[in-house]
């Protein structure tokens, strides 16, 4: 009889284990998945992204501060522009120049945040950025690409371009800094 409820002890204990290593492993697998679209849906279609009206067109948010919080730990020390895309209807046309001496850079996340295209000056040099992005799964358009253009293959719909200037010291540095991040174009074609 003592075998008994120990056996049945041990059965107890065994579905309880069971049923907690399920559970974390299926909550492990909802964070890892889900948590970075939340967030990026967030990003593309919150308050910032209405207000701004970022949707196929560059947008530029004021120069961020100390009490800057739309990202956590913001860089005072970079100008931001950004661009929701959405390449359902057709490609995208993204086109930058700033000709600039000091670090830039224009950044490409898919819509479950994946970094998938990265060009800085260092890789550009002085050459203007001409890019065509395209969808993954829809046809890459009959418009001719231009003569230049870089075709990037965007592995979702929809995602986010982020463009980063540096500046070591805004203030001196605004008439040049200013005019070259507002290069930045997205263009359905």
């Amino acid at each position: 009889m003592c075998m008994k409820r120990f056996s049945n002890l041990q059965r107890l204990w065994f579905y309880r284990v069971l049923t907690l290593i399920t559970t974390a492993i299926l909550v492990h697998i909802l964070a890892v998945w889900a948590a970075p679209r939340l967030i990026m849906q967030l990003l593309m279609q919150g308050p910032m992204a209405q207000t701004m009206n970022m949707q196929n067109q560059a947008a530029f948010p004021p120069r961020v501060t100390a009490a800057s919080r739309t990202v956590v730990m913001p860089s005072p020390d970079l100008l931001y522009s950004v661009c929701v895309f959405d390449v359902t209807a057709g490609p995208l046309r993204i086109s930058a120049n700033p000709n600039l001496k000091s670090y830039w850079s224009i950044a490409l996340y898919a819509a479950n945040s994946d970094n998938f295209f990265v060009i800085n000056d260092r890789k550009a040099g002085t050459t203007p950025v001409d890019l065509w992005l395209v969808s993954d799964s829809g046809s890459r358009s009959t418009l001719p690409i231009p003569a230049g253009a870089q075709v990037v293959v965007a592995p979702s719909r929809t995602g986010f371009l982020l463009m980063r200037v540096l500046t070591g010291d805004y203030e001196a540095e605004k008439a040049v800094i200013e005019p070259a991040r507002h290069t930045l174009t997205c263009t359905p074609v």
